[in-house]
């Protein structure tokens, strides 16, 4: 089982900046595993291992399940924090 790192961030930031820590963490750590909820935070499960060549790309949706994205492979969805505001979040990555 490969080795992970959790990260808390806050759940006040717009999914811009949501994407850009989650980005920065794959950047140190690894590719993004899951991310969800914890109180007012959100966390971000990395797998510790390279960084992957294309860093997660996240967007909202409103209903499941998640849009497929050409191009793109889903990796996690999970209910976040955006601005304060639960929200549905997808991650994807380019292949």
């Amino acid at each position: 089982m490969a080795s992970t790192k959790t990260v808390a961030t806050s759940g006040n930031q717009k999914l811009a900046e949501f994407q850009t820590v989650v980005q920065q963490q794959e950047g140190i750590f690894g590719p993004l595993k899951e991310f969800g909820r914890d109180g007012q935070n959100n966390t971000i499960t990395l797998e510790i291992g390279p960084k992957p060549a294309n860093r997660a790309l996240l967007e909202i949706y409103d209903s499941p399940p998640p849009p497929t994205k050409s191009g793109h492979l889903l990796v996690c969805t999970s209910e976040c924090l955006v601005e304060g505001q639960e929200k549905k979040v997808a991650a994807y990555r380019r292949m």
